[in-house]
């Protein structure tokens, strides 16, 4: 047999191999290119008869991308949505309800209110990514403060930032979030709306309360503490914390391998937000997180939901997490891996994770995220009356529910 010929059977083989496949489409955030390689290798070759398409989308461009390929009607079959998000795409009948297969698997994983919208399931939690207080254990020393007793109530926060805040003109006693969205509410600001027992929208959904009284303290904290803050974009804070300017920072796990790789001289920890008070209020953390649905275009559920279960498996989850540090795995008992032994601070945010709260199931919780921008800007940027701009945004919300 010729070479030609022989190539020609191989060519044919291989058509031949891959005919009969049926082909699912993932688009995700969590997974660069050579981990989405490997478990792309890892599912096919578990499930031979389905062959696994894994792109990246960016979070600069995802969301606008996802748009558009539903309005084109060539939709991925599997979404990476972040949880916000969820509730918008249900609205719009972009995803499937998966209230038919969650069953299967109901009891291994948490975080189930991450995916509930109008009484049905939108889709699957997958990654966890609650936000704790970093803090400079070094600047805590210097301002006779104990390093290993850091701020557990509001008041011992403001306390201790206005102590380091006095160490210097380029010292910081804590960093707030402004100018992007998303990280000024997220951070801090609703949360600690939460811990205070309050809420910007009643248990219904149909009513905004951002003119109630716990979110007027909260506000007036909140503009307190900018005394003794420095604020800008979360990765401005991110770079003065490591560089020693910055007391505390409130953010997710990621900036934890970012800050010892890129400034191994700061010393720093990481501990649960601080309460309000002694008796009064929790430890409240905006409950961040990526989910799986299933696009409402998909006509192959049943091995979506095959490529949704690989995904969400301790196996491929924890691969994201030992790879990013950025998220951790939705699996109950996921704290008795033997990653968190050796990861201590990462550990810490699974604890700080059983007071996560997630932004509330709004058709236009978009809308009403970019409005939470210019809440926190507003109270911290001007001499606005606390009261006059909490019940300005609160009749703009209202208008949105």
């Amino acid at each position: 047999m010729s070479k030609k010929i022989l190539l020609m059977v191989l060519l044919v083989g291989l058509a031949l191999l891959s005919f009969g496949k049926t082909k699912i489409s993932v688009w995700q955030f969590m997974m660069d290119d050579t981990l989405s390689k490997q478990v792309k290798a890892q599912f096919e070759a578990a499930n031979p008869d389905i062959e696994l398409e894994i792109v990246q989308l960016s979070w600069a461009t995802g969301f606008d991308r996802i748009v558009t390929s539903i309005a084109a009607g060539s939709a991925p079959d599997v979404i990476e949505l972040g949880n916000t998000w969820l509730a918008t795409f249900a609205s719009q009948g972009v995803l499937r309800p998966v209230d038919d297969i969650v069953g299967k698997v109901k009891d291994d994983y948490v975080a189930w209110n991450f995916v509930e919208y109008q009484e049905k399931t939108w889709g699957f939690p997958w990654l966890l990514a609650p936000r704790a207080m970093y803090y400079n254990l070094e600047l805590l020393d210097k301002a006779g403060l104990d390093p290993d007793n850091p701020p557990k109530t509001w008041i011992e926060l403001l306390n201790a930032s206005a102590k380091i805040d006095a160490l210097g003109p380029d010292i910081y006693g804590v960093g707030l979030c402004v100018g992007e969205l998303y990280s000024p509410y997220q951070e801090w600001f609703l949360p600690a709306v939460w811990g205070n027992m309050g809420h910007f929208v009643s248990p219904d959904l149909k009513k905004a309360t951002l003119n109630s009284d716990p979110v007027i303290e909260t506000a007036n904290y909140y503009r307190s503490l900018s005394n003794y803050a420095l604020l800008g974009k979360e990765s401005e804070l991110a770079e003065a914390f490591g560089q020693g300017k910055l007391g505390f920072f409130f953010a997710g796990p990621a900036y934890i391998n970012n800050t010892q790789r890129d400034y191994p001289e700061t010393i720093f920890d990481v501990t649960l937000i601080p309460k309000p008070r002694d008796h009064h209020g929790y430890h409240a953390s905006f409950a961040g997180g990526e989910v799986l649905g299933i696009s409402s275009q998909c006509e192959n559920v049943e091995e979506a939901w095959s490529v949704i279960e690989f995904l969400l498996s301790e196996e491929v989850a924890m691969q994201i997490t030992r790879t990013t540090g950025e998220v951790f795995p939705t699996k109950v008992g996921i704290e008795k891996d033997p990653w968190f032994e050796s990861h201590p601070l990462h550990a810490t945010f699974l604890e700080q994770n059983k007071y996560a709260v997630p932004f509330p199931p709004l058709a236009e919780a978009n809308k009403i995220e970019q409005l939470f921008t210019n809440i926190v800007e507003e109270i911290l940027l001007t001499d606005a009356q606390i009261e006059e701009i909490l019940q300005k945004y609160n009749q703009q919300i209202q208008n949105l529910l």
